[in-house]
């Protein structure tokens, strides 16, 4: 309830903020810092598959096959939260966080001693820190408050398995967009804009969780609130 009531807070005094003229994206401040957070989706991914095996000692040497497994991270949701600061109207660097708790389940098959199929799952938490650039398409604002944009950037994957026993690290890449719709615009005061933005991300993974050396994709779709200073 307090945080809904902060929020409520923050939306009433920028709404009497400053003066009433400027009411349009066109008239967004710029050299300002941006602070967003919602709420985020984060699709599944194939972590590939391993087998156990044991070394045979005939001449030549063969591998015995114990049993098989294979892994998948399942969709999870998450939080959100990024801070930006706007070069010009249409161009602004941004750093992101986002935390997620996906399952991630391995199966495993084929056991040697004629065993039913098993699938194990625990929990991860599992962060993308990250620094992306955000620029603006002007040229295909939908009405004057809501204007198209598109993002990519690079950053650090760190996962910890459940109990926090393991802390398993990579790389996070992404390429993404959405829309920014301005709820309002301010020309003075501290609080100079407070709008809504929709974002879509293709994230790719490497290293981190997995069994196979391979870069892996996953999807997300956000909302969020933002707030300009």
């Amino acid at each position: 309830m307090s945080g809904r009531r902060a929020t409520l807070a923050l939306i009433v005094a920028l709404a009497g903020a400053g003066s009433a003229s400027a009411q349009t994206a066109s008239d967004r401040p710029v050299h300002r810092f941006e602070a967003s957070i919602g709420a985020l989706w984060l699709g599944g991914a194939e972590l590939g598959s391993q087998d156990a095996e044991l070394r045979g000692n005939a001449n030549p040497t063969s591998d015995f096959t114990l049993f098989d497994s294979d892994a998948r991270m399942e969709a999870a949701p998450g939080f959100d939260a990024r801070v930006a600061f706007w070069l010009t109207r249409s161009l602004a660097v941004e750093a992101g966080l986002v935390r997620t708790g996906p399952e991630l389940r391995t199966r495993v098959t084929g056991d040697v001693e004629g065993a039913e199929d098993l699938t194990l799952g625990e929990d991860v938490d599992q962060y993308f820190i990250d620094a992306a650039a955000v620029l603006m398409l002007d040229r295909f604002s939908l009405g004057s408050r809501t204007v198209p944009f598109v993002s990519g950037g690079a950053g650090y994957l760190r996962q910890l398995h459940e109990g926090r026993t393991l802390v398993e690290t990579g790389q996070v890449y992404h390429v993404g967009g959405g829309l920014r719709h301005w709820l309002r615009v301010n020309d003075s005061g501290f609080l100079r804009a407070l709008g809504v933005r929709v974002d879509a991300r293709l994230y790719v993974l490497v290293n981190g969780i997995a069994f196979e050396d391979e870069a892996r994709p996953q999807g997300t779709i956000s909302g969020a609130l933002f707030v300009t200073f």
